[in-house]
């Protein structure tokens, strides 16, 4: 009954998530044309990709870097004490 229950009620908000999004409007400004023409005068980039990763996505690019590298330490680390008499 219980396995009923939560299955019943992950398809129920499933139902409810899938229902309420709403399929966004048309955007009539194309944000790809403004980082064509404007990268190199707004960020000295020749480059449009570089221009968009280090300049305009920078904290994005940042915070995936250190979110990436405090996975890797919390991986080491439990692989490391596994198994340990310390451990509580």
């Amino acid at each position: 009954m219980r396995r009923k229950s939560i299955a019943l009620f992950c398809l129920i908000s499933f139902v409810i998530m899938i229902l309420s999004t709403t399929v966004p409007e048309q955007v009539t400004y194309d944000i790809s044309n403004h980082y064509i023409e404007n990268a190199y005068a707004e960020t000295g980039a020749t480059n449009v990709v570089t221009s968009i990763y280090l300049v305009y996505r920078y904290y994005d690019t940042l915070f995936e870097a250190l979110m990436f590298l405090f996975s890797i330490i919390g991986v080491v680390y439990l692989s490391i004490h596994e198994g340990d008499e310390l451990d509580e």
